[in-house]
């Protein structure tokens, strides 16, 4: 199985045709989309995306992560293995970042391998290279024919989640979502038993303060109320009532944030 993840966009071709390609090498191989939506250039929302929705495929799945604003720059094209049996293919600038840390890596390898690739555009590295050996892979080519061996890869430098000494809770905004909901890095288990439901939390951004209520659903607050939960992924997500939250706090990605008992 391939599933693959693009900042394409969904009225683009250019999806169309990176599964035409991985077809026409592996006919048998079944392709599922994890998005097309990440916000174009956004290399951190897509690996913050592709880490949470990983967690949901099979640890034998084959992951196509494609958002490239360098390409045909001197920026590696690489395949990582990771030690729970996932391979991710895609370009070395930092997407796969939080795969590695959720798994472990095993082997990195740059696709340099021109028998696996599909044609040689400087522009269209997703089909020509990455679209094509993560299809290869799939029809059995063994990870070490792909290219050569490499000792490292590009890393995103982020705020990781942790609680200090008085109990305030910190970490960083990873992504918004289409309703506005502020996605961020801190497990809902790092705060167990810290908050009680219902109970009142001031979320710090740089100066700015916002005052909420920690909770379970969206409606455990009145409407336009800031509300604090963890996620369907297990990861503490800022939300208004039928509102748009980034909006209201003025974020996007990146930023650093603090969580603290009013």
């Amino acid at each position: 199985m391939i599933a693959f993840l693009s900042d394409w966009g969904y009225e683009s071709y250019y999806v169309g045709v990176a599964k035409a390609v991985m077809k026409s090498i592996t006919p048998s191989v079944d392709i599922l989309d994890i998005t097309h939506g990440i916000e174009p250039f956004n290399i951190r929302m897509g690996a913050y995306i592709l880490q949470r929705a990983s967690q949901n495929f099979p640890p034998d799945t084959i992951f196509l992560a494609v958002v490239d604003p360098g390409v045909g720059t001197s920026r590696k094209a690489i395949a990582i293995r990771t030690k729970s049996g996932r391979i991710f293919v895609g370009p070395d600038n930092g997407i796969f970042t939080f795969v590695c840390e959720e798994y472990g890596v095993s082997e990195v390898r740059e696709l340099d391998n021109r028998k696996f690739h599909y044609g040689n555009s400087a522009s269209f590295h997703g089909r020509d290279i990455f679209a094509a050996v993560a299809a290869h892979l799939a029809n059995g080519v063994p990870f070490s024919k792909i290219g050569s061996l490499l000792m490292s890869y590009e890393v995103l430098k982020f705020w990781k989640a942790c609680i200090d000494e008085t109990g305030v809770i910190k970490g960083e905004v990873a992504f918004t979502d289409s309703f506005g909901n502020i996605e961020t890095n801190i497990p809902g288990s790092l705060v167990k038993g810290l908050f009680d439901f219902d109970e009142k939390v001031i979320i710090s951004v740089e100066r700015k303060k916002f005052e909420g209520y920690f909770g379970r659903t969206y409606f455990d607050v009145k409407r336009g109320a800031i509300l604090v939960h963890e996620d369907s992924s297990g990861y503490l997500e800022i939300a208004v009532n039928e509102g748009d939250a980034s909006r209201v706090l003025g974020l996007r990605g990146g930023e650093p944030i603090v969580l603290k008992k009013v």
